[in-house]
């Protein structure tokens, strides 16, 4: 069996909770930095997305493609060795809490391309290494432009988003009333939740080593405040459940 292929943007959530549950299962497998703009056409070559929106996170494993951060989980529970992500008995709540942590996280990617829209410094953080020094500034202004596009950003109405943000932990709020797990166990919930906090807050760990900057843009400060209770949370369950085995950064191959 060959070793599957993780195209990932490093700095991505949706990446995150992908490598998340790969790590959980403890799967060998080796990772390449996605570049947006730039790695469009070689990812639309390999997945045989030739129209339409195409994105990442991506595994191609024995001729197989996963092509979102649920599919490749889903696919992890079968290959790896770690206890289920998706258990038979919890799947309508994990289906339903991974639809919550997916919306907080739309609401939020707004908010955070907004602000690296207005910040210079964000946008060369975002870029990866290899990017040559005197391409750096026109690859950033485009990269920017590039996901506000994709993404239609630009029709959003940012406090409409803060308010959706807001009801969506109040609800998480509620109904984990203190518990070490949303579920009686850990399941892929769990971490669809916790990696959507990161846009609320980035949490402090080495698979996200996001400089200052990038931590600038998915830091939300008056939220973060409100729900450190979440956060709190978070932080536990990152230290206590987050291998290093796929460390993300900048520069992943």
């Amino acid at each position: 069996m060959s070793r599957p292929l993780f195209v990932a943007a490093w700095f991505s959530p949706w990446s995150e909770r992908a490598r998340f549950a790969l790590d959980h299962h403890r799967i060998d497998y080796r990772e390449e930095a996605y570049v947006p703009m730039l790695g469009e056409p070689l990812l639309r070559l390999r997945t045989r997305v030739f129209r339409g929106p195409v994105t990442v996170p991506v595994l191609l494993h024995d001729g197989h493609v996963f092509r979102d951060s649920v599919e490749i989980a889903r696919y992890a529970d079968r290959l790896g060795t770690g206890s289920p992500l998706f258990p038979a008995s919890a799947e309508a709540e994990v289906t339903r809490y991974v639809e919550l942590a997916t919306g907080i996280m739309e609401a939020s990617r707004a908010l955070s391309v907004s602000r690296m829209a207005r910040d210079e410094r964000l946008q060369f953080e975002n870029l990866p290494p290899a990017v040559p020094a005197p391409l750096r500034p026109v690859f950033a202004r485009m990269g920017t432009r590039f996901m506000t596009r994709k993404y239609r950003l630009d029709a959003r109405d940012l406090e409409q988003d803060r308010a959706a943000i807001r009801r969506g932990l109040e609800q998480l709020r509620t109904e984990l009333r203190g518990r070490d797990t949303l579920l009686s166990s850990f399941t892929f919930a769990d971490i669809a939740v916790a990696v959507s906090l990161t846009m609320l807050r980035p949490v402090e760990h080495p698979v996200v080593p996001l400089g200052p900057g990038m931590r600038a843009a998915f830091t939300e400060p008056g939220l973060a405040e409100e729900f450190g209770d979440l956060l709190a949370w978070r932080d536990k369950l990152y230290a206590e459940r987050r291998s290093m085995q796929g460390a993300a950064g900048p520069a992943a191959a």
